[in-house]
Order: C-alpha cells, then structure tokens, then sequence
C-alpha cells in the first residue's frame, strides 16, 4: 500500500481529486484580492495618507492581471491550484513594490499582508513547493524592497509589524504541508476503502454467481437424476406388488428396492441441505396429535430395530397436550435422521426416544426431546464436527451397514436452528450416544378434528375420465401410463409441450400431467397455452425438480397442483384421484 502511496499512478488520480475539491477555495482567493485589495486602500484615503493614489491604481492593475488568471483557468490553459499560486506571487510583486513607496505609516500595510497569508492559510491546499515559493519570495522581496528601494529603515518597518508579516509567511508552508497532507492521507483512505468495498463487491458478486450456479446444478441434476430413478422405484413397487401373489418371491428384486430406495434417500438428503443452505426452508406450523405422531413413527422402525435384534423403545411423557403446533414434517425428519442413525450405528442393545414436558405456559409448552442408543459412541476428537457435512463416526468394524451422505446431522441441526433450538451431544467411544434438545411450541387440550383421508378405503367406482401425460422420457410415460391403466382411467401421452397443446386443443381431458422441462416447447409455454383454451381443466407439474423456487413459478403459472418425482404408485394415486373426482368408500 505505501507502494501505491507514492506511485505516479496515485498522485495522478490525487492530483485530479485536489482539482476538483479545492476549485471553488481557489476561485474564492482570487476574487477575494480582487475585491478587498481596492477596498484596503480606502483606509489609507480615509487617513490622508498620500500613498492611496500610489496603491489604488496598483490594486487596480493587479485585479486586470489576476483576472487573465481567472480566464486562463476557466479556458482550462491552467489549473485552479496554479491560478491561485500566480495571483500570490504576483500580488507578493505588487506588496514588494507599495512597500517602497513612501508611507506615514506601515501599521495597516503590516496588518493587510499578515491577513492576507494567515487566509490564504486558511482557504488554499497547496503542494508544499508552492507555500516555500511564495514564503521565499515574501521572506526576500519585502525587507528587500525597504533596505533598498525606501528611504524607510528596517528597523522601522518591523516596528510597525513587519514582524508579524515575517512570522506569518515563515509558518505558512508547515500550515499548508500539514493541511495538504491531511487531505492526501484522508483521500488514500477513502481511495483504499473504495477498492476494498470494490473488491468485496466483487467477491460477492462472484459468491452469489457461484450459489445461483449451485442451485442450477442442483437443479438440472435433480431432474437428470430423478427422472430415471422414478422409473426405476415406479416399476420396482409394481413388481413388489405382482410379487405379493407369487409363492416364490423374487429376492433379488427386494434387493434391487432396497438399492432405489437408498438412492432416493441420498438424493432427499443432498437437495434437502442445499434447499437449507439457500435459505429456502420455511417452517410451516400445523396442528397434530403427538400420540398418533410418536406411534407412526415408531411403526416406521420397528421392522429395521427387530431387523437387527435391537430394542426400539419411544418413551412419551403421558401428560403431552392433545395438540401440538409445530412444522410436523420438518420435526419428523430431525427425528428420523437421530433414529435412523442411532439404530445404524447400534449392533446390540436398544435405541430410546424419550419425550418429556419440561415446561407450561398459557401460550406454549417446552418439551425436552432425546435420542439413546448403545452403539460404538463418538471418540471426543470427532464430536466437534460430527454436525459438519459429510462427516460421519467411522466404525471399527467393516460392516456397510454405516453408509450414508454424512447429512442427515448436518441437516438436523440445520433445521433445528430453524425452529430456534440446537441440539446438543453427549457421548463416549464404545458406550453409546445421546442426543437432545428443546422446542418450545403452541398447543392446545383440545381434541384434534380429523378427517378420514380421502383414499383411505377401497375406489368404489371410477368415473369416465380421460387424462393427458405430456413427457419426453419414454420411461416416465410407461410408468404413469401403466398405473392409469391398473385403475382402467383412458389416456394419451404427448412427448413434448407443443404436442400435448394440440392433443388438448383436438381433444376434451379432465387431468393434464405435464412435465416441466421438455424438448420443443416446455411445459410452462405448454401450459400457459392450454389455460387460453380452459382455465378450470387440472393440470398437475409431474417434475424432478424439488426445489420450492420452481414450485411457486409453476403454481403462478397456472398448474393446479405440483407432483415430484420420484413417487411410489399408491402416492400417485393418492395425489391424482382429487383432481379426478373418484370417490372412495
């Protein structure tokens, strides 16, 4: 940095800035002169002293010269500092000269000099070799002119002030280097601050790119990859089920489940921190029965605990309110993600969930919630980062059984810092862990209302209803195609936006299942034209995308609902069968 202090680079844009800044300072000095300098002189009229007819046609000669100084910097033949420094040597001339001429008295020439250098002081910004020009020049002319051209002695002149004079144009040069210098540093200052600001704006602007850049990765992968793993754990669920009516069940396709299923969960988990990450989580309150909560999410592990001979037991403090008001999906998965890792990680023993009421209020409740198991622990060298992406405890055995993204702690406690809390780790190698926190939430005692869900029993009767599947992936159309089919609904399919609008617009359908990024013309164009033809038909986004941005613009698009892949076929039907009217009974 001290470097570019003193490079000719930085004095050139000093240079420009002290142009500019100190225009109006140097304009106000040279007018100054030319109007004071005449007035002075009626002081002396006012006295009678004779030397008023000497210095008025002087100031008057001196006041034309300082104007061609004005016109010159106004053609922009010089600088304003240049201006400003040519009036001062030139009226330094024109003193040196007065001075000569016979006075009754130097007392007010004394006091108009020492005015005029202690406001020029005040009002210039200077380089330095200009102040000891004009200092010099004031240092030598003025004694100068009296020894040798006035019959006035120098005794005498510095009597009567010269010694002010003198004393004045000696400090003026350490005056004008400290104020020059002042306003150099500051300007270097905010020049440096500028290029900081500058270059962090720029790393910003680079930082955000780079995340925009992610997300479209993100994005564009999480379509490449959900669309063929929708087809591959669509057809998988469809064998399983022809498999339930076999006598020799097929264990190479349980396999083949179980590997869709893992990969669907590794998809869930990358998007899901990156939806974090992007700050596109937002929490979504919503009344539950926590008994009925707990009790299903027990039942989703039961299979894998008894799978490893391992005790699974959830311990829910009975004095729970009836209701709670939380984002249930996003507590689900904190749960899930310190369940699932802790039978993972537990090869004998038991694993505990254990709800307790810590504390009550009119408006919330306080509930400690913690996660036990009996597992290899967490050595105390991991705990510090066991919360960090792709971070996972590594075993001292060989077993697969511990594989993962490494994320779902690091989602966790994403999530929990959402809901305001963290969730805190006590463990030791070889004895197990246990993980808890804290929520504090809304409730209420009373009853919660529910409703049977719609497709909870058996399809009663299926309506003549004719859907419209839009996809380029041949795979995705089989599938959906073969699931209308399973329930006898008629269909079409498109490959393509253009081409699904020309069915429709040939055509009457009561569902449209559009996929969002197709060749020719996409789905939203594909939409936004069928909408022209009619408003009110259903058309549901079928996408691989999961993320919320492309959720809300195909919603303010005109799609009536938005359907993710990859889906298991009673989840299609679940999500469809609304929008078609099929009454269940």
């Amino acid at each position: 940095m001290k470097d570019f202090y003193n490079s000719g680079s930085f004095e050139q844009l000093w240079q420009e800035e002290v142009e500019i800044r100190t225009r109006v300072q140097n304009r106000l000095f040279c007018i100054t002169f030319l109007v004071c300098n005449p007035l002075s002189s009626i002081a002396f009229f006012l006295k009678g002293d004779p030397f008023f007819y000497t210095l008025l046609p002087a100031h008057m000669l001196s006041g034309i010269i300082i104007l061609g100084y004005m016109f010159l910097n106004y053609r922009k033949v010089i600088s304003g500092q240049q201006m400003s420094f040519y009036t001062f040597v030139t009226l330094i001339c024109f003193y040196a000269f007065l001075l000569s001429k016979p006075h009754l008295s130097y007392v007010q020439s004394c006091l108009n000099l020492t005015l005029a250098i202690i406001f020029a002081g005040l009002v210039l910004r200077w380089p330095l070799r200009y102040a000891l020009v004009v200092s010099g020049l004031s240092l030598a002319l003025y004694p100068a002119s009296i020894h040798f051209l006035s019959e006035t002695s120098l005794s005498e002149f510095f009597e009567q002030g010269a010694v002010f004079v003198m004393a004045a144009h000696f400090v003026f040069p350490f005056v004008v280097k400290l104020n020059y210098s002042k306003d150099k540093r500051e300007f270097y200052f905010r020049y440096t601050l500028q290029q900081q600001n500058d270059a962090l704006e720029q790393q910003k602007t680079i930082a955000e790119q780079a995340t925009r850049a992610k997300t479209d990765f993100l994005s564009m992968m999480s379509h490449e990859i959900r669309t063929p793993l929708n087809g591959i754990v669509g057809m998988v669920h469809l064998m399983m089920q022809e498999e339930e009516h076999s006598e020799k069940p097929n264990d190479l396709l349980k396999t083949l489940k179980f590997s869709a299923d893992h990969l669907m969960a590794v998809v869930n988990d990358v998007l899901d921190f990156n939806k974090i990450n992007s700050n596109h989580v937002v929490l979504d309150p919503q009344p539950f029965n926590p008994f009925e909560f707990f009790d299903i999410l027990k039942k989703t592990f039961d299979p894998k605990a008894n799978e490893k001979g391992i005790g699974l037991v959830f311990s829910i403090d009975p004095r729970l309110p009836a209701q709670l008001v939380t984002d249930r999906l996003r507590l689900n998965q904190v749960i899930t993600n310190l369940v699932h890792n802790a039978i993972k990680f537990t090869a004998s023993g038991s694993v505990a969930l254990d709800v307790r009421e810590a504390a009550r209020t009119p408006e919330a409740v306080t509930l400690d919630f913690a996660v036990t198991d009996t597992g290899i622990g967490i050595p105390d060298s991991e705990q510090a980062g066991i919360f960090e992406i792709f971070t996972q405890v590594r075993a001292r055995t060989h077993s697969d059984s511990v594989s993962g993204t490494g994320l779902g702690l690091a989602i966790s406690r994403e999530l929990m810092r959402l809901f305001g809390s963290e969730i805190q780790l006590e463990s030791k190698e070889g004895c197990g862990s246990r993980f808890s926190f804290r929520l504090s939430m809304p409730y209420s005692e009373q009853p919660l209302v529910t409703s049977e869900p719609l497709l909870a029993g058996i399809i009663e009767d299926i309506p003549e209803v004719r859907v419209l599947v839009a996809d380029d992936n041949k795979t995705n159309l089989v599938l959906a195609t073969h699931l209308l089919k399973r329930r006898n609904i008629r269909h079409d399919t498109a490959s393509n936006g253009q081409e699904a609008y020309e069915m429709f617009r040939e055509n009457h359908y009561d569902l449209v299942l559009m996929d969002l990024r197709m060749p020719v013309m996409d789905g939203f164009e594909s939409t936004a034209l069928i909408r022209q033809l009619a408003p009110d038909v259903p058309i549901i986004a079928l996408t691989a995308s999961a993320f919320e941005n492309e959720k809300e613009r195909a919603m303010a698009s005109g799609f009536s609902g938005y359907f993710i892949k990859p889906f298991i076929p009673q989840d299609f039907y679940d999500y469809i069968f609304p929008f078609l009217g099929i009454a269940v009974k």
